[in-house]
């Protein structure tokens, strides 16, 4: 991309944000640029709108993602993953495309020129409003965390699509729900895990979380 490509581009995306942000202060969401996120501090972690921005040549890409962080499910579950420490205050418990909301897939709003982008705004307030800030309040509760992720262990999740994470934060989640089938939960877990294939290395990692969680208190 050319250097008057990538400055038009910017300017774009600084428009698109700046039309956001007015939208969105009134729910106490507050822009993170270095993310291209905006957030809302909750009492659990935090709520997330995630703008994923893809410049290409005269014509932009923009789609709109939802995330949900719960500070315990992910502070208990990340050093028995892979996951980047310095990720860590970053990682999702939910994650998905406003559109799935509407049982659509990915949406993907072209912009090319300034006249673009309140149309694509008020498309994406409308979505936000009338069905994502409802969802974002939903799982910020964790009894519905763990409805969607326990209820049945065995069928894929539809907010999440890493299965070895789901795995983790699952059993977290039980534990910190106080499940009194925690240890059902878990072999039923493990048991998907060999089924998947994963290395001894990574079973090891799931076997230590769980017995971590047998003795893990809250007080």
């Amino acid at each position: 991309m050319s250097s008057i490509h990538f400055h038009h581009s910017s300017l774009l995306k600084n428009q698109i944000q700046e039309e956001l942000k007015k939208r969105l202060v009134e729910r106490d969401y507050f822009f993170v640029p270095q993310l291209n996120q905006f957030r809302r501090v909750t009492p659990t972690g935090y709520q997330c709108i995630i703008l994923n921005w893809i410049p290409s040549g005269d014509t932009h890409v923009l789609e709109v993602y939802l995330g949900v962080r719960h500070d315990a499910v992910e502070d208990l579950a990340l050093p028995f993953t892979n996951g980047l420490p310095e990720l860590q205050n970053n990682n999702f418990t939910l994650f998905t495309s406003l559109s799935k909301l509407f049982e659509q897939p990915v949406q993907r709003f072209n912009i090319c020129n300034e006249e673009d982008i309140l149309p694509a705004v008020n498309e994406i307030q409308k979505g936000i409003f009338s069905r994502g800030i409802s969802f974002l309040e939903r799982y910020t509760r964790l009894e519905n965390v763990d409805n969607l992720y326990n209820a049945d262990p065995e069928s894929p999740m539809v907010y999440l699509h890493n299965q070895l994470h789901r795995c983790m934060r699952a059993i977290a989640i039980a534990r910190l729900s106080l499940r009194p089938d925690f240890e059902r939960l878990a072999v039923s877990y493990r048991e998907q895990l060999k089924q998947m294939g994963v290395a001894e290395v990574v079973l090891d990692r799931y076997d230590r979380l769980w017995r971590y969680l047998r003795t893990y208190s809250m007080n």
